[in-house]
């Protein structure tokens, strides 16, 4: 017998373009003294959501902004190097935000962070649309669209391809 999952709408197009929006401008007050950002986006959504937060804040603030893709095994973080493209320069005293769609246990924040540990940023935020408040490890997030408090069972999808934008619970 094939179980049923329901799908239940958690946000919408217009909603989610609002939180982008409402989202950059926390980034911009919290680095409004920078003068350039480094925007990590942990792939695949992460990084489409790092690359709309990024131009909207190209829109509202005078700042230079460097957009990075990070990879890594989301399964098994632990077996295989997180990958930066294109190749992080010296970030010594930079500004970074490192984005993701989704934080739910941390684990996929908790290793996205090793390839900073080589370095002495300024700033390290992390920016996430929606927290679920599952976490097994000790991240949070300094820049959250929504928080989402959800069953273990239940999974948060996201989408931000196209023009219509959706998260959606099932």
């Amino acid at each position: 017998m094939e179980t049923q999952y329901t799908e239940t709408p958690i946000l919408d197009h217009n909603r989610i373009c609002h939180i982008i929006e409402r989202m950059a401008w926390q980034i911009y007050e919290n680095h409004y003294t920078a003068k350039d950002i480094y925007f990590v986006g942990i792939t695949p959504r992460g990084n489409i959501l790092s690359n709309l937060l990024k131009d909207h804040l190209q829109k509202i603030a005078p700042l230079t902004i460097h957009s990075f893709e990070l990879s890594l095994s989301k399964e098994t973080p632990h077996l295989y190097p997180v990958q930066i493209n294109p190749s992080l320069p010296d970030v010594n005293g930079k500004h970074i935000v490192l984005v993701d769609d989704v934080l739910n246990s941390g684990s996929t924040l908790f290793y996205a962070f090793k390839p900073f540990l080589n370095y002495n940023p300024a700033s390290l935020t992390t920016a996430v649309l929606v927290d679920r408040n599952h976490k097994r490890f000790p991240v949070f997030s300094d820049v959250v669209g929504i928080q989402l408090s959800t069953s273990l069972q239940e999974h948060v999808f996201v989408d931000l391809s196209g023009n219509h934008y959706k998260v959606i619970l099932k």
